[in-house]
């Protein structure tokens, strides 16, 4: 049977649904167990649609890794605060960037689907590119704002790219740890909310500029 690219069938609405229905079944399982372990068949009876379906739209189980890659980039674009948010205080806006990195991390179990990858150096490229669509690119755009924040003279920072990692593991915490001992629950808003919000004021206490104020 010839197979469709997914591309020739997301003009139907039908076949649209059931290819998000896929990426997030895969989402979850990838998330759960390791790669080498994912089947498509298993993917499949979890979308809830037939093998040749999940096949008429991912070539392979790389392929639709690679899917799953994308959506949680476009996922991590969607939440960034918009560009509207550069008037905010610097506080607040690094409180909403973290907040909607958590959300993220947290709830999709980013972290978890990393550990959960092949520990081999010829699958480092999967792991590169799951950590440049979600963590790679929040430490680029925080990178950005804490470099325009320096010239400012709100902050005082030595790299602006290892001040974004500092701001990311405040917010984590230890995240990253409880997620890969599975022993981490779905956030609530207001909790990811107080984590980030605190993470925030250490940063800024750290790095702000003495006698000055960062945030309103």
């Amino acid at each position: 049977m010839h197979k469709c690219s997914s591309e020739s069938r997301i003009g139907r609405p039908k076949d649209a649904a059931k290819h998000t229905s896929i990426v997030e079944a895969a989402t979850r399982r990838f998330s759960g167990q390791r790669y080498d372990t994912v089947t498509m068949e298993a993917v499949a009876a979890e979308a809830g649609v037939s093998k040749m379906t999940v096949y008429s739209h991912f070539s392979d189980k790389e392929a639709l890794f690679e899917a799953v890659v994308s959506d949680v980039s476009d996922r991590m674009l969607r939440v960034l605060p918009p560009a509207s948010s550069e008037n905010l205080p610097l506080r607040e806006r690094l409180s909403a960037i973290g907040a909607a990195f958590l959300k993220i991390i947290v709830n999709v179990h980013v972290a978890g689907m990393a550990h959960a990858l092949p520990t081999g150096s010829e699958d480092l490229p999967l792991r590169t590119r799951l950590y440049d669509a979600g963590p790679g690119r929040t430490v680029a755009v925080l990178a950005g704002i804490i470099s325009e924040a320096a010239a400012r003279n709100e902050l005082i920072v030595d790299s602006p790219e290892l001040a974004a990692h500092d701001l990311v593991s405040l917010w984590a915490g230890d995240l990253h740890a409880r997620i890969l001992f599975g022993v981490v629950k779905r956030a609530t808003d207001r909790e990811i909310k107080e984590r980030t919000r605190r993470g925030t004021d250490v940063f800024l206490r750290a790095f702000g500029t003495r006698g000055k104020r960062v945030s309103s």
